[in-house]
């Protein structure tokens, strides 16, 4: 049987937890920050630009599914959770559903109007 835990040992890995994500956020953040505010790539630094935005929306697609995880398979399911909860949760989900296809958008719109003449991401 396992030894119950204390609640400042709860509180610091919660603590933790928090941490991490909002490190991993900052990562992402960093990951995608060229995406967001390029105008013109030249053609040695496009495939660097596409290996980090790509690796920035796989990350986002990563929380986005355990979001949809927490929100629809909790952990606890002896407790009710707040409506609150609930509904950070789903706002959490759509804005992240939203995030992760406006960044594919981008991509797609900066590849398009790329031109011929090797200046990728005009």
């Amino acid at each position: 049987m396992a030894a119950p835990v204390s609640p400042a040992a709860s509180s610091t890995r919660k603590w933790k937890n928090a941490a991490a994500l909002v490190f991993l956020w900052v990562f992402t953040a960093w990951l995608l920050y060229p995406l967001i505010f390029i105008e013109t790539v030249r053609l040695q630094d496009a495939t660097k630009y596409f290996y980090r935005s790509s690796l920035g929306i796989i990350i986002m697609i990563i929380l986005f599914g355990k979001t949809l995880f927490d929100l629809f398979f909790p952990l606890d399911t002896s407790r009710r959770k707040s409506v609150l909860q609930v509904v950070f949760l789903t706002v959490y989900a759509l804005l992240m559903a939203g995030g992760i296809i406006i960044m594919l958008m981008r991509i797609l719109l900066l590849y398009m109007k790329s031109d011929s003449e090797g200046s990728l991401f005009y």
